[in-house]
């Protein structure tokens, strides 16, 4: 009598390494995950605790823009300008350098190309970061980051004036716009390095919003004078940070603006 019941075949040892590839990128993909919904969630004392950390690992490459969509759409181009005190090393005068629009030169990686770099938009996310934070202050503090400041050192002064001017009182929304101007002014030296050389000692950066026609005026013809909102942040001191590569931005920079 023929035997019809198949002998079950022995499972082959799944090798170690593959095991533990594979616990690895599920662990991955579960800290991905508490990342995002932290970083989507409402306040509370699990974000408070770790929002920096979650903050510096979504931004700049998993934060969305939900105004891509309707009904609000973006509506206006974010630029960023950058502008320099560059010291003569023979008489030591200081010269300010016309602005210089860093963001219409990362544009130029847009054209014409369906999938540009990262390099494309940096400046456009700084602007988003900065202009968000400055959207949280009141208008006494507003006006305190619009101040020269001369002395920054690990940017204490203006912690110390923005914290003064709500009372003594700390808060998430100094902390935000502490970061995000010396992240604006170590871009807007590193910039300002590569364009007008090693003898720069303040950069200034300003914020510009151009709205851009509606859908229905899109055939009209474009204003000569468009109507812009300009926010103007004070003076500060150069600012290189230990692990930047001077050289290599000058390289991106030189490309960009052969694009143009």
């Amino acid at each position: 009598m023929p035997n019809d019941i198949r002998e079950a075949r022995p499972r082959p040892d799944v090798p170690p390494i593959a095991k533990g590839a594979a616990f690895f990128l599920v662990g991955v993909v579960v800290l991905h995950f508490a990342a995002t919904f932290l970083w989507n969630a409402p306040a509370n004392p699990i974000k408070d605790s770790v929002g920096t950390q979650v903050s510096a690992y979504m931004r700049p490459f998993f934060q969305q823009n939900w105004s891509l969509f309707a009904p609000n759409p973006v509506n206006a181009e974010d630029e960023l300008r950058v502008r320099a005190q560059v010291e003569d090393p023979q008489t030591g005068e200081l010269r300010t350098t016309d602005w210089e629009d860093p963001t219409r030169l990362e544009w130029t990686l847009v054209t014409h190309d369906p999938a540009p770099s990262r390099a494309s938009r940096l400046t456009s996310n700084l602007h988003r970061r900065v202009n968000t934070a400055w959207n949280a202050l009141t208008d006494e503090q507003q006006a305190i980051v619009a101040t020269d400041y001369q002395e920054m050192a690990d940017w204490r002064p203006l912690a110390d004036d923005l914290i003064a001017a709500q009372g003594g009182e700390t808060s998430s929304r100094v902390a935000n716009m502490v970061r995000a101007d010396r992240v604006a002014t170590g871009y807007a030296t590193q910039f300002a390095k590569a364009r007008w050389g090693e003898d720069v000692v303040a950069v200034q950066f300003q914020l510009v919003r151009t709205p851009v026609p509606r859908w229905n005026e899109r055939l009209d013809p474009p204003p000569e004078d468009p109507q812009q909102t300009i926010r103007d942040f004070g003076w500060r001191p150069a600012l290189v940070d230990p692990d930047q590569d001077e050289a290599a931005f000058a390289d991106v920079l030189r490309d960009l603006e052969s694009n143009r």
